[in-house]
């Protein structure tokens, strides 16, 4: 149970983090053009802080998220292209999390996602 909400969490923070990020890039923009000179970008600051903080949280999360055959990280691919066996890079893993089973990055072996 306890390691299933770990890997839930690790997976949610890099979804908040990613969303952070083109949310980020929007405001910038939206404040680049319809913004009158001088405005406040503060909220820029905030935005930028919650992703550095979404960011925090998956590295944390990811360290103890790993594949119970070849004990690496499931949802950090590294420099090393994934194994052939696997159903693509670590996006496919953090979109197919929550199906039940993924397939490891790293051995190619399936990983029950649901804790059973």
């Amino acid at each position: 149970m306890f390691k299933t909400l770990i890997g839930k969490l690790d997976v949610l923070s890099v979804f908040i983090g990613w969303s952070l990020l083109i949310i980020f890039f929007l405001a910038l923009g939206y404040g680049k053009f319809f913004s009158p000179p001088g405005a406040s970008a503060s909220h820029l600051v905030y935005i930028f802080g919650a992703f550095l903080g979404a960011v925090a949280v998956h590295i944390v999360l990811a360290f103890f998220n790993r594949c119970p055959h070849c004990n690496k990280c499931l949802t950090v691919q590294g420099l090393a292209a994934p194994h052939p066996a696997s159903s693509g890079d670590w996006s496919k893993v953090v979109w197919r999390w929550f199906s039940g089973t993924i397939v490891c990055i790293h051995c190619g072996n399936r990983v029950n996602t649901n804790g059973l």
